[in-house]
Parts: C-alpha cells; sequence; structure tokens
C-alpha cells in the first residue's frame, strides 16, 4: 500500500451565520490553512494514529468485526482523538467505509496551521479545524480503501455534512464542510429538511476589500448555537422574528454579492450586525463581544464596515471596504490596538490528495 497525503483548507464565514440554519444564502471563503492527513502501512494490528503537535502520544485502535472502535487506551483515544473517535463510529454505522477489512494504517494528523504563535500568544484559530480535518481524514480513508475520491462520489457533500454534523453533536449548517471540500468562495443554502441545497462557487465584487482580524479569544459556536435553540424554544415569539428579518438581510446581502453589488453588500453588513445585537441580546450570550464592538468602532472611523465571522463571542471579525486606503487604515487601527490582522488568502483548491 503507497503513502496516501490528503489537504483540506480552513474557512471563514462572509456573511449569513445564523440565518444560514434557517434556510438563507450564506457565503463561506476557503482560506490557505489546510489540515493534512497521511496514511501510511503499519506494521502492526489495527491501526495507530498521531497528532503532531497536539497530543504527545500516539494512539492504537482496531475497528471490531461490528464496526464498533476499541482504543487500546480508551481515555487517550476518547479524549484526545474524540473527533477521530466520532467520526469512525459514524462512518462504522453508516457503512459509507469498509472500516473491518482496511489494511493496516499508521494516520498522521496535522492541524497546527490552524493554531497561530506571535507576540508572546499562542492560539487555536476559528478557521473551521474539525470541518478541515473530516473532509481530509475521510477523504484519505476512501482513497485507502480503493474508492474513488469524495469529490467523484454522488452525495458526497451531504456525507461529509453528516459526519460532521455528528461531531457537533447534531448541530451545524455544514457550511465549513462545503468550503473545505469545494475551495474558492461559496454560495451555501439549506433546504427546509435540513439537507444541503446549494454549494456553488460565488465570485466576489472586484472593488470588495476585506480585512480579516483575530479578536485574541476562542469561542464555541456550539455553546452559541444550543443557547439559541434553547431560547427559540422557551420563547418563540420572541426570537423566532428576529431570525426572520436575519435571514431577509442575508438573502439581500448574498444577492448583492451575486449581483457585484459591492456597496449594496456594504449596507447589507451594517443591517446584519444591528439584528445581531438584537439577537444576541435575545439569547443572552455576547453575539457581539466587547472586541468585536471595540473593532467595529475602529472600523466606522476608517469607513469600512465590520461584523464578527460565524458564531461571534470572539474568534474572528472581517472588515469590508471598497478602498484600499480604508482598508489599510483599520487595518493599522486594529493592530495598534493589540489585534491580530492575519494575511489570509482564498485556498481555491479545497479538497487535494496525492498517492506516492
Amino acid at each position: 500500500m503507497d503513502v496516501i497525503e490528503v489537504s483540506a483548507p480552513g474557512k471563514l464565514v462572509l456573511f449569513g451565520e445564523y440565518a444560514v440554519l434557517f434556510g438563507a444564502p450564506a457565503a463561506v471563503v476557503a482560506v490557505d490553512r489546510r489540515a493534512i492527513v497521511t496514511l501510511r502501512p503499519f506494521a502492526g494490528n489495527g491501526w495507530e494514529v498521531a497528532a503532531p503537535g497536539l497530543v504527545a502520544q500516539r494512539a492504537r485502535l482496531e475497528v471490531e468485526p461490528d464496526n464498533t472502535v476499541r482504543w487500546h487506551d480508551a481515555k487517550l483515544g476518547r479524549d484526545a482523538f474524540s473527533l477521530i473517535d466520532t467520526l469512525l463510529r459514524g462512518i462504522g454505522d453508516s457503512g459509507s467505509i469498509d472500516l473491518v477489512n482496511l489494511p493496516p494504517l499508521a494516520a498522521t494528523l496535522d492541524t497546527r496551521a490552524f493554531f497561530e504563535s506571535a507576540g508572546g500568544w499562542e492560539s487555536k484559530l476559528g478557521l473551521g479545524s474539525s470541518a478541515a480535518l473530516t473532509v481530509a481524514f475521510v477523504s484519505a480513508l476512501e482513497v485507502w480503501a480503493g474508492s474513488g475520491p469524495i469529490t467523484e462520489k454522488q452525495g458526497g457533500l451531504q456525507e461529509l455534512v453528516d459526519l460532521h454534523r455528528g461531531v457537533q453533536g447534531g448541530a451545524g449548517s455544514g457550511i465549513d464542510v462545503a468550503a473545505s471540500l469545494l475551495g474558492g468562495v461559496i454560495r451555501y443554502r439549506l433546504a427546509d429538511d435540513g439537507s444541503v441545497a446549494q454549494a456553488s462557487p460565488l465570485v466576489l465584487p472586484e472593488d470588495l476589500r476585506t480585512v480579516f482580524v483575530w479578536t485574541g479569544r476562542a469561542a464555541s459556536t456550539g455553546d452559541f448555537l444550543g443557547r439559541l435553540r434553547a431560547r427559540r424554544e422557551e420563547e418563540p415569539q420572541e426570537v423566532n422574528p428576529v431570525l426572520d428579518e436575519l435571514v431577509t438581510i442575508s438573502s439581500e446581502g448574498i444577492g448583492a454579492l451575486t449581483d457585484g453589488d459591492a456597496m449594496g453588500f456594504l449596507d447589507a453588513v451594517d443591517a446584519f450586525w444591528e439584528v445581531l445585537d438584537q439577537l444576541g441580546k435575545l439569547i443572552e450570550m455576547p453575539i457581539l463581544s466587547e472586541e468585536h464592538r471595540s473593532l467595529r468602532r475602529h472600523a466606522i472611523d476608517c469607513g469600512v464596515r465590520y461584523k464578527p465571522s460565524g458564531a461571534g463571542g470572539g474568534d474572528f471579525g472581517i472588515g469590508f471596504s471598497t478602498g484600499l486606503d480604508a482598508a489599510a487604515e483599520f487595518m493599522s487601527r486594529a493592530q495598534a490596538s493589540g489585534f491580530h490582522v492575519l494575511d489570509l488568502g482564498i485556498d481555491r483548491s479545497g479538497l487535494v490528495r496525492s498517492r506516492a
């Protein structure tokens, strides 16, 4: 068996957070930070799994005849390699890959590109590492099993979204999975039943500039989505109208992007911020954290529009502008205030695999 290397990029949501869960179109960009999965033949029985830079020990596992996963060190496997544990159990339940009869393998899971060290700080960046690792790992197993790449499979994206939702406790739109699989800028939408209705390339307006800012504080998307779900069940008459407004603005903003209308999109960014503010107060979660509010004040001073990327509460924010000078001034002010502006490029390749 040859050595197989598969990689997939991370993502940043440009527009449509929260609203995408309720049928609105959203936009996401794949960024040039990659999760890399390498599979090699393994001399022993079962599998060996390593995560360099994150977990000091290698873990051993075996897949039982009934597709259950048995770790030699159960605590190490289910704690340090919980994502892989959940993915393998999901694959076993779905029968999409014959895990039992795979040749023994040693897997290296490298997500170090999703961590940043600068100026005395080190943190995991909110760039969708779990989605990127899911896409790369499942695809690598498909190749190891002798199947074609998942990009050529009918329903391949939906399969990955379902597996990643298993990792997230059943939540999530799958927009991050689409970015990791397809690359570039993606227009994404769910159907009424939660399945993927659309994942297609989107061309941004030529005069639209973006500035990606790391707030310096990570946030849990699952916590925010869980709180939204609970509040919606408790007070639907209060929460649903705000979500409806968010859906409307998301549709308008994505329509402006599709039409190449940068100014129309910038107006939608401002409107989106205001409704996110309402939503955060309703669910009593800091979607617009103090870091995001500070960054928006800088943005307004510079003639730049600003919003959080993703669930908010920390992680990344994005400044949008049609002028280079305004974007440069915002970048300078953000850095002077202790925030971290990352030079992230668009990754247009999506899933990439090689076989030595």
